[in-house]
């Protein structure tokens, strides 16, 4: 079982090994899509990954991780597939809905299957170091991807959907692979009240609650970030082949914060962890003060406070979720990012087109600025209700 861990490591490099990165937002320019559109489109994504995101995870905890991820492996191929095929708007949209499918089988179900393997060998001490190095692992997947997927489009604008096609279907062959570890599981009976009753026990967890709502922050805010900084650059006129090296270095800056999360927290402590997560709005109130180019230059340091935030956060999560239920649970949380998402972009795309991004990156620092705040409130509110608890008892 101890071989499931590189399994998943080499399972993660791929299923972020996106060669499409450099290539999509010229694609979406050449058939005439705007910020509007594109951040529309993305939204479709997460609004299907919301319809799919908990169940998806209770299946995995259901049927098995190692079968959701075979079937994810097969949606993200068919996706990849047909978006190298797609030329409109709704075509476009299609494929998104495939390729929500296939990554809502891995939300929470590759964590999970980290968790529960270390827990069969007693090692759950070793979670936020194995979780770092995965995070790690799939950061340099994708700076690596970025720089190999700016010279397939200058070949072939399309040539890196289709490569990422047959990437897919080598996650499929290591997903085969891996071993389930033995746990208790949840009955496949009354599934739909199941899951229902999972997720508000999960929404109502004081412990879990604070975590949920800073991680969705992170990922909404981080994704749609990533989304405005390519759109600043295409402002600017840079070519396929620079979007490659520019996103290698953002992910290449996230998988070294990942790795190194174990020792950052050990530096940083508790207080000093949470407070580096501030470099993310700081990044984005730089944009909105200026329409240059050159605050790309500090999308790195968002980058590593992104990187650094996964594991930080998962090991928050894990240490108070069971085992029958800890996919759907992961599940939930990245729920919660894919509703803000659906939420948030779209006034992100409306604010750069009718103003300019200036000021969707000023409405993104507010965002995230006031989902800290309200996760801060939370900690708090929880913290002086156990301590109230201990004076009365």
């Amino acid at each position: 079982m101890r071989g499931n861990i590189p399994r998943v490591y080499a399972f993660r490099f791929l299923r972020d090994f996106l060669l499409i990165m450099p290539a999509i937002v010229p694609v979406y320019r050449s058939c005439g899509l705007g910020a509007t559109q594109i951040l529309l489109v993305q939204a479709i994504f997460s609004a299907a990954s919301v319809s799919f995101e908990v169940p998806s995870g209770y299946l995995a905890d259901v049927l098995g991780r190692r079968r959701a991820l075979l079937i994810g492996a097969v949606g993200m191929a068919a996706g990849m597939a047909a978006y190298g095929l797609a030329t409109s708007f709704w075509q476009f949209a299609g494929a998104e809905v495939v390729l929500a499918f296939g990554y809502s089988l891995f939300s929470g179900t590759e964590s999970a299957l980290i968790y529960d393997t270390l827990r069969a060998d007693s090692r759950e001490a070793e979670y936020v170091r194995i979780e770092g190095k995965a995070e790690a692992w799939t950061r340099v997947g994708t700076a690596t991807a970025a720089v190999a997927g700016g010279l397939l489009a200058a070949v072939w604008l399309r040539l890196p959907f289709v490569a990422n096609a047959g990437t897919a279907l080598i996650m499929f062959v290591i997903a085969l692979t891996l071993v389930e570890p033995e746990r208790p599981t949840l009955a496949a009976r009354a599934s739909l009240r199941q899951i229902l009753h999972i997720s508000r026990q999960s929404l109502a967890d004081a412990r879990l609650l604070p975590a949920m709502v800073l991680s969705a922050g992170l990922f909404a805010v981080g994704v749609i970030g990533i989304w405005g900084y390519f759109l600043r650059l295409s402002n600017h006129g840079i070519t396929v082949a620079s979007y490659g090296v520019y996103f290698a270095v953002f992910q290449g800056a996230s998988a070294a914060a990942a790795a190194s999360a174990t020792r950052l927290t050990r530096i940083l402590g508790r207080r000093g962890s949470y407070a580096f997560l501030a470099v993310i709005p700081a990044v984005l109130v730089i944009f909105a003060c200026t329409s240059a180019p050159w605050p790309v230059l500090l999308t790195p340091l968002a980058a590593a406070g992104w990187g650094f935030s996964t594991p930080l956060l998962l090991n928050v999560l894990n240490r108070h979720i069971d085992s029958d239920r800890r996919a759907t649970v992961l599940s939930v949380s990245a729920l919660l990012g894919r509703v803000l998402f659906v939420l948030v972009s779209p006034i992100f795309g409306l604010l750069s087109d009718g103003i300019s991004d200036q000021a969707g990156f000023g409405f993104l620092a507010g965002v995230f600025a006031a989902l800290a705040a309200m996760a801060w409130w939370l900690k708090r509110r929880m913290n002086w209700a156990c301590s109230t608890t201990t004076v009365a008892a």
